[in-house]
Formats: C-alpha cells, structure tokens, sequence
C-alpha cells in the first residue's frame, strides 16, 4: 500500500453481521416500557434474526396455560379464519412442561405434536425455547420455517440457537422491566379509580350516577366490555360458574353471561365487596369469550385492594344515606311532636271551655253557635292528627309507632275522663315493628289499669329512643297498694320486656300515684 492511501475496510463476516444484528434487536427490545410492544418486538427481533416465516409468544398464565399469544407471519384474513387463539396444548404445552430449547427437523414428527386446525398454514422446521423473567418461566417464543431460496424452508441451525438464546435472556430482562412498569401503573391507576370512587359516591352526585361512573371506571382499567355494580343483596345474579359474588375473593372464570345480560360464555370477574364479615355489594365486570384458554389481562390481587377501598367508600355512603334519612325523621318528629303537644291539647283545651260555656244559661242562638265552633275545633284536631298520622306514616310500616301510641292514648280518653299527656324523645321512626307493637301493647294495658284502679285525674305517657325503648306511664291517682299482686296485664307486659332483654318496674311517684317503666335495648335481646 503506497503510503498516504487510504485504508480499505474489510469485509464484514457473516458472524459479525450476527451480532450486530442482534446488539440492534437487543436495544430495540429493551429501549421499550409497554409490554406488548416488548412482546411484539422480541417476536419481529427472532424472526429477524433466524430467517423464520413464523414467530410467536405465548405468555404463561396460571397452571400454565397461554394468557396471552402474539404472533407474526399470518396475515388477518387467515388469522381470522384459524379462529380461537392457541390453548397451549400439543407441542406447545410440550415446551410449558419441558422449558429448554428445542430444534426440530418437522413438528409434526414430535411425539407431542396434535396436528394443526383447519386454515392453519402448514409448518415444518421448528425452534422453541423459554423466555425468563425474574428467574421464573415468563413466556415461550416459538419460531418455525427458517426460509432459504427460492422459499425453501431449511433447518433452524446451532447458531439460530444461540442467537435466539442471547436474544431471550436480554429480553428477559426488558420483559421483567416492563411488567413491573405494567403492574406499577396498572396500581396506580386503580388507586386513582379508588380516590374516584370514594368521591362520587360519597360526594353529592346520586347513587345510580355514582355507580355508572365506578363500573365505568372498572371497566377502563380492566378492558371488560360490560359490568354492573350490585349494592343490594336481593338484586344479585344468581350464583353458578364464574359468579361467586358473594363469596370472599375475586374470582376470574367463565362463566354464563345471561348475569349481564349476555347469554352465552363470558369471562366473568366477580368482585365481592365486604367490610370485615359483612357483605356490601358486588362488582361484576365481563369480557366476551372466543373459545380460547387466554383469560383477560387482571391482577387479581390490584382488584381486591380496590373491592376493600370501594366497600369502605360504599359503607360511608349508606352511613351518609341514613344520617340523611335519620336528619329528615327528627324534624318530622319534631313537627308532629309540636302540633301535637302544642298545637292540638290548646284547642281540645278551648273546646273543653266553649263547651262549658255552651251549657250554661246562655240563649239558644248563641248556644247553637258555640256548638257550631266546637265541632269545628273537633274537625280542626282531627284534620291536624291526620297531618301528624302522615308525618310518621312509612310505606313498610303503616301507620307509624309514634303515632300509634298517640291513637291509643286518645282512646284511653273516654274510660281515665281526662286526656293524658304524651311526651317523646328521640326518633321512633327507627323503632323496630315488633318491639312497636309490644311497646304499644304496653301503653295499652297500663292505662286501661291506670282507668280501672287507681282514680287518678292525670296521666302523662312518655316514650324514649335512645339505646334503649323507654316506656313511662305515670299517674296520680291513690298509689300502689301494700302488696302489688302481679296480676294478668302486669304479667303480660313483663313478658313482652323479658322477652327482648329489658325489665318492667313499678313504683309509686314521689308525689303521690304510680310510675310504670318498661324498657327494652334496640339492639335486641341482651346476650347471657
């Protein structure tokens, strides 16, 4: 070489070019977070690098079956003829069980190997092996049909081997990148969703939007193509294969479709909702099912710490709802309680004295008047009892508790001659229906007795919600005798109080007259 000439570049050898080629598919592959681009790339990378018409991945799902399968070299129409995706079955289930590499002169000769479905484009060469992640068996790339001239498929050689090897370790490690990228941001988005939630269903936006939102938000994350948010017991689908929503854990499983209103197999996620021991609704996303093994992308463990944040968010919704409900009850219960109090003893007062004042020597067109206004004042208490009777009515119970106490201490006007009093405290609209009528049994008997023995001139009846269910009857009249026989009423009244864990006292007042106190706990009878 002359001196001062430039010097010529050697010719690139055929290993040389290898490896170039594979530091490329290396960097292509790892410069990557999205995992199915990842997957995608490997895939192209392989095909690339060993001349193969075919390539695929199929991800390892639970008890080793394909969650997911990319594949390169069928075009769509083909695809679409082959139908449902790969079960892992065959030889690919061969690799799955046996994780090493494998070169093959044809599959079909395999002792594994089942033959293709119909459309499936023939293949013969072969070159599988595992794909690690973490140190664990992630996935398995499958190669076939190593191309030569003229289209001639040729033998996968010791050298794609090793190049495909080289390929996977690296891709390990970008898999293994990716999906701890995929699973961070798979953890955030659904403590997003959670935060969300929690807002729209705790916020001022209605329930059925709330729910909307929070379905609609489930189903984003997870791609399910339809869900409903269950939050009363009684509209639960029935329980059958891949419904288990009242049961403990998120299940994913297929399962009938007809509990979203889409007959037919469905990849069912049901999502129970509890707080502790108790159930609180239920989520049930679906995905349609092609007839392959491939289950939809879902971390189940992700759902499950959603289920305890969205079962925390829907239990302080209905403590909001019943804060609400229990607000709306105390005001009723103070109007009526005013109108009764108030309202309605000053004018049965005033018909007492225009009454009085009628029968004295007055003249008969002025008598007449003042029976005129003393029916009315009588309409007028009715038409406002009737107003009070709607204050406390509810469609399950009828006729409200409070209420129908005051209509047996009406009643019990005629046999005492006077009108007793009526006191309450608290709300008594959450009075339960069977401690109600025992409480109203009570009030019943007592001032019957307080009528037939102790010629009192007054009485006040007065009814306490708190922890407890307080009845008090107090009157007057002579006082309790020396010896207090327990006769049939007192027993009766006894027995209803024992019966839900409470007592029955009767004692005389401190002014003269008897004071009968019935109590019983709200929260049913009191554990031995």
């Amino acid at each position: 070489m002359e001196p001062g000439q430039p010097r010529s570049t050697p010719p690139e050898s055929l290993g040389d070019a290898r490896l170039r080629a594979l530091m490329e598919a290396i960097v292509s592959v790892s410069s990557e977070l999205d995992l199915a681009i990842v997957l995608e790339r490997l895939v192209t990378a392989a095909c690339q690098l060993t001349g193969a018409r075919y390539g695929a991945i199929g991800v390892l799902g639970e008890n080793g079956a394909l969650r997911e399968f990319v594949s390169r070299g069928i075009d769509p129409p083909t695809r679409q003829a082959i139908g449902a995706l790969p079960r892992g079955h065959g030889l690919l289930g061969h690799l799955v069980d046996v994780p090493h590499a494998l070169r093959l002169h044809d599959l079909a000769t395999h002792p594994a190997a089942v033959g293709f479905p119909p459309h499936h484009p023939r293949m013969r060469s072969f070159l599988g092996l595992p794909v690690r992640a973490s140190g664990e068996v992630y996935a398995n790339l499958y190669l076939t049909d190593k191309q030569g001239a003229d289209g001639v498929v040729l033998d996968f050689t010791p050298g794609d081997e090793e190049t495909v090897i080289a390929l996977a370790a690296a891709a390990g490690v970008a898999v293994d990148h990716a999906r701890t990228y995929r699973l961070a941001r798979q953890h955030e988005r659904w403590l997003e969703a959670a935060a969300a939630s929690t807002a729209a269903l705790t916020g001022e936006l209605p329930l059925d939007r709330a729910v909307e939102a929070v379905v609609a938000w489930a189903r984003d994350i997870t791609g399910a193509t339809i869900g409903a948010l269950y939050t009363h017991a009684a509209d639960l689908p029935e329980d059958g294969p891949g419904v288990a929503l009242r049961g403990a854990e998120p299940v994913l499983a297929i399962g009938d479709g007809a509990a979203l209103d889409r007959p037919g197999p469905t990849w069912l996620l049901a999502v129970p909702l509890r707080s502790g021991d108790r159930w609180i609704g239920a989520l049930l996303l679906g995905w349609p099912y092609d007839g392959a093994a491939t289950s939809p992308l879902v971390e189940l463990a992700m759902v499950a710490g959603f289920a305890e944040k969205l079962a925390l968010a829907l239990d302080v919704a209905a403590a909001q709802a019943d804060r609400a409900r229990l607000a709306v009850l105390e005001e009723r219960e103070r109007i009526a309680r005013d109108l009764h109090d108030m309202v309605i003893q000053r004018l049965f007062a005033i018909g007492l004295s225009v009454q009085a004042i009628a029968q004295d020597d007055v003249r008969a067109d002025v008598a007449r008047r003042l029976d005129v206004a003393v029916d009315e004042l009588d309409e007028t208490i009715k038409d406002i009892r009737s107003a009070i009777f709607r204050l406390g009515r509810s469609s399950s119970d009828g006729l409200g508790f409070r209420h129908q106490i005051d209509a047996e201490v009406v009643q019990a006007r005629v046999p005492l001659g006077f009108l007793p009093r009526l006191r309450t405290d608290g709300v008594t609209a959450v009075v339960p229906r069977d401690l109600g009528e025992d409480a109203v049994a009570v009030v019943r008997e007592a001032l019957a007795n307080t009528a037939r023995h102790a010629h009192a001139t007054s009485a006040i009846v007065r009814i306490s919600v708190g922890d407890e269910l307080v009845v008090e009857i107090q009157d007057d009249g002579i006082g309790l005798p020396s010896e207090v026989v327990r006769r049939s009423g007192l027993a009766n009244m006894e027995a209803r109080a024992v019966r839900s864990g409470g007592s029955l006292r009767l004692e005389a007042a401190p002014r003269g007259g008897t004071v009968l106190t019935w109590r019983v706990p709200l929260g049913g009878p009191t554990p031995q």
